[in-house]
């Protein structure tokens, strides 16, 4: 490869943009406005969330408490209290292991009910009954995810309101009309908490969907464009190849991703204050990625269209799926199940995956190759059939 000719087309790739300020302007400016208007706006619903139930709690025999002579089994009521459409509960015994899922990023949280937790509470529950509200509260806890605010608030509200309607259901048979609940919700966080807000969160999704969509947008046009001026013929018959000119408009759009990720973390930073914990120069690289990936795409798409217009029709057929599809506004897990398998094909969920995981949960290389290797063949499919496309052309 001629890295001077190489080097010279995305000169004058990013040269274009000189005498077209306006598109540059749009460039850089509409990333800033999508981050702005969801920053403010946007508030989303979860459900389907999956958790982990350690239940080690052993309960009361029966004849051992005058208050529940049958006995109690609080934990399993608290268990099968849990709002399923909200939680997919998975029970386990391992404390360990169910905390580790956690920090892999495979469960958002898990529920621990301690072995003495229906003693405690019968004793706690007596005791009050009795005038001593000082009196210790039997406790659970709940070890979470806290990297999506509002997921952390949807585990939270489903597991109180699992313990309320348990301890109602418990006020009911007790004859008591008032009920205190004697129990107490404590919270951990593997990654997040609960100064994290919903920005936080949100900004690694807009950044990586706004390089989806420029790069793929104006990847689109730009090719349209030159093929009509005639400039793309004239490069087929100079003595360039076909990796040479592919390589060279993908560089120029890598700098234009690196320009667009500064713009949006630099405002996401000034203006919402978001918290990053891992490495950002592989977040760039992780942009890049996914940005060289859907520069190909355009390009292979470019060659269905034969004026702008026809190729600006191409640019919902990409957005779309990628919004609804990529995990950009709600988790993966919360898409309908006959729809889930298809979010596996929709590149910009790696690219969301991994940004969102660097900044927010401080993971490495080691912990988002999995997503960065889809990325990569991503990428080598699409510029591999841009080559072969301007190979065709030319023969």
């Amino acid at each position: 490869m001629n890295w001077r000719r190489t080097l010279a087309f995305s000169r004058r790739a990013l040269l274009h943009f000189r005498h077209d300020r306006r598109t540059l302007g749009f460039i850089l400016a509409m990333p800033l406005l999508l981050v702005l208007v969801f920053g403010y706006t946007f508030e989303g619903d979860v459900r389907d969330l999956e958790v982990d139930v350690v239940n080690l709690d052993a309960g009361v025999p029966a004849g051992a408490s005058s208050l529940l002579p049958g006995g109690l089994r609080l934990g399993e009521r608290v268990e099968a209290g849990l709002d399923r459409e909200v939680l997919i509960p998975h029970g386990t015994k391992d404390v360990a292991s169910a905390r580790q899922r956690v920090r892999d990023g495979e469960r958002w949280a898990v529920l621990i009910i301690p072995e003495n937790f229906s003693s405690n509470f019968l004793l706690s529950a007596a005791a009050r009954m009795n005038g001593s509200p000082g009196a210790p509260r039997a406790e659970l806890e709940v070890y979470l995810d806290g990297s999506n605010p509002n997921i952390a608030s949807a585990v939270l509200k489903a597991v109180s309101g699992a313990v309320a309607s348990a301890i109602n259901a418990l006020a009911r048979e007790m004859n008591q009309s008032t009920v205190e609940q004697p129990v107490r919700i404590s919270t951990g966080y593997a990654y997040g908490g609960p100064e994290l807000s919903f920005i936080d969160y949100f900004a690694p999704g807009v950044i990586s969907f706004a390089i989806m969509m420029v790069t793929t947008m104006i990847t689109i046009i730009l090719f349209v464009f030159e093929r009509r001026a005639g400039t793309l013929q004239r490069l087929l018959v100079s003595p360039a190849t076909e990796g040479e000119i592919v390589t060279g408009y993908a560089l120029a759009f890598a700098v234009i991703g690196v320009l667009q990720c500064t713009v949006i973390l630099t405002a996401a930073i000034l203006l919402f204050g978001i918290t990053i914990h891992g490495n950002l120069l592989l977040a760039y690289g992780v942009l890049i990625l996914l940005g060289f990936g859907h520069q190909g795409l355009g390009i292979l798409l470019s060659s269905g269209a034969r004026n702008e217009l026809q190729a600006i029709q191409f640019i919902p057929l990409i957005i779309f799926p990628s919004v609804l599809l990529a995990g950009l506004f709600w988790p993966v897990e919360a898409i309908p199940d006959f729809l889930r398998p298809v979010s596996y094909f929709v590149p910009l969920k790696y690219g969301i995956d991994a940004v969102r995981s660097i900044m927010l949960r401080g993971w490495g290389l080691a912990e988002v190759w999995p997503q960065i290797l889809a990325l990569l063949i991503f990428a080598c499919l699409t510029l591999g059939g841009s080559v072969a496309l301007l190979k065709r052309k030319r023969g």
